[in-house]
């Protein structure tokens, strides 16, 4: 009788070791893919870990590069700028007036409209010319002359700005300094608030390469950028009633 239970018990017992078989195989399977899996995983980490470090590494270098590229920038802006301190920028002078001879005409003409020099050495100029223009011929090109001396550079726009030159039939001329054209953007980015201060009759100048200097009331400030200059200066554009212009041009 024992016997016979045995049997049957082994009998029934058959289909759940084989289901207990099956099942470890299946186990033995999903265990080797998660290892696989894993094994994966970590290889794709490690490879983003390093597509990361590398993106880092060439960050850093594209913002070395960067910073390089502004400094060289700079430095042929004022290179160019250092080739150009000896020139004048002349401007409002009626096209044609000057013939087939500028550099005489402009030779004989600054004691006439700067008073100031006719008491210095004739001053002595390398060459002069009007630069190219896209706008229509009558509409006068500006003027550009180089001088052989900086000094004598200085004395015409000192003097042009303490005696405002005109033509003969009262048309104004305007005398400045000529810089590059990265130079030249940076200081017209001023005019803005620098006409706001001048209705003000506040003094104002620049100083190279494009650094705002006020003087107000025994104070003084300076701005490196427009936005800065406006910033700071708002309260004092609306507490400052307006009085006549003081301002340097220049």
């Amino acid at each position: 009788m024992i016997g016979m239970i045995k049997d049957a018990v082994k009998d029934a017992m058959i289909p759940v070791q084989k289901s207990v078989s099956d099942i470890e195989i299946t186990l033995r399977t999903m265990t080797e893919h998660m290892a696989s899996h894993d094994k994966k995983f970590d290889t794709v980490f490690n490879k983003m870990e390093t597509i990361q470090a590398n993106q880092r590494k060439n960050e850093t270098e594209t913002a070395r590069c960067l910073k390089e590229l502004a400094k060289l920038r700079e430095d042929l802006v004022g290179q160019e700028d250092r080739s150009r301190r000896n020139n004048v920028r002349l401007g409002n002078l009626p096209p044609g007036v000057e013939g087939d001879d500028p550099l005489g005409y402009i030779q004989k003409m600054l004691p006439k409209w700067i008073p100031a020099l006719s008491g210095r050495s004739p001053i002595e100029i390398d060459r002069a010319h009007r630069i190219y223009s896209t706008r229509s011929s009558k509409a006068p090109r500006v003027m550009i002359f180089r001088l052989l001396r900086y000094t004598d550079r200085q004395a015409i726009l000192d003097g042009a700005r303490k005696s405002r030159p005109t033509l003969q039939d009262g048309t104004p001329l305007w005398f400045s300094p000529d810089y590059s054209i990265t130079t030249s953007q940076r200081r017209q980015a001023y005019n803005e608030v620098r006409a706001m201060l001048r209705k003000k009759g506040i003094n104002t100048f620049l100083i190279y390469p494009a650094i705002l200097k006020v003087n107000h009331n025994g104070q003084r400030w300076s701005f490196n950028t427009p936005d800065e200059a406006k910033e700071t200066l708002t309260t004092l554009l609306e507490e400052t009633s307006e009085d006549p212009v003081t301002a340097d041009s220049q």
